[in-house]
């Protein structure tokens, strides 16, 4: 109701200055184009008030879907690696690690970690996942976690970073397996290499923006 009645009484107020600007009778989307024509036509504080400062900033897609692939993949490691196997098997490892430091300590060391060890990666992953991981990798920023974009604006964008790091990819690759022939084992590299392409065509794909759920 006020911005109604604010932009009947600016309507009014206009009239008496369009031999100054005879374009003003176009309303607010000409008087709100520049901050000259508003003055021009008597429309700076309508425009402060009912546009400019509702404008919002544009979404950087491009970052979110990098920062969310970032996250996608911490995840998926923060799963495999949490979960009661892989956690005993990571536990044993250290155990071992135990057996490396002086002998009157290694014990101790062995019950710390049969005790503690399960409670001190829970911690860990609580304080340090995926989100804070992709932040320190310059992946993610604060601004870029508190965005919340439909399928309709990520999917073009996905499939778009995907074909792009997949030519970056096979260029790399591509120089690693040209430069097989200065090393010893050629066969192997070469093997090797063809290896890591097959795996990058695989995984950057259209259908990984969908297992990511951006498509």
């Amino acid at each position: 109701m006020i911005r109604s009645l604010a932009l009947i009484t600016l309507l009014g107020c206009t009239a008496a200055f369009l031999y100054e600007n005879p374009k003003c009778h176009e309303g607010p989307s000409y008087w709100c184009s520049t901050p000259e024509i508003a003055e021009s036509c008597q429309a700076t504080s309508f425009c402060q008030q009912n546009i400019w400062t509702k404008q919002v900033e544009p979404k950087n897609v491009g970052n979110w879907v990098t920062c969310k692939a970032c996250t996608w993949v911490f995840e998926k490691v923060e799963g495999y690696i949490l979960n009661d196997e892989n956690e005993d098997k990571l536990l044993a490892w250290v155990s071992k690690v135990c057996e490396k430091i002086p002998e009157s300590y290694t014990q101790t060391c062995k019950s710390l970690v049969m005790d503690y060890g399960k409670q001190a990666i829970a911690t860990l992953a609580s304080k340090v996942g995926p989100s804070v991981i992709c932040n320190a990798l310059g992946q993610c920023s604060a601004k870029t976690l508190l965005l919340d974009l439909s399928k309709s604006e990520s999917c073009d964008t996905c499939k778009k970073t995907m074909a792009t790091m997949k030519q970056q990819n096979d260029e790399l690759f591509s120089w690693w397996q040209n430069s097989c022939g200065e090393v010893n084992a050629t066969i192997e590299c070469v093997k090797i290499s063809e290896y890591f392409k097959l795996l990058n065509d695989g995984l950057l794909s259209n259908d990984v923006c969908e297992e990511m759920e951006m498509c």
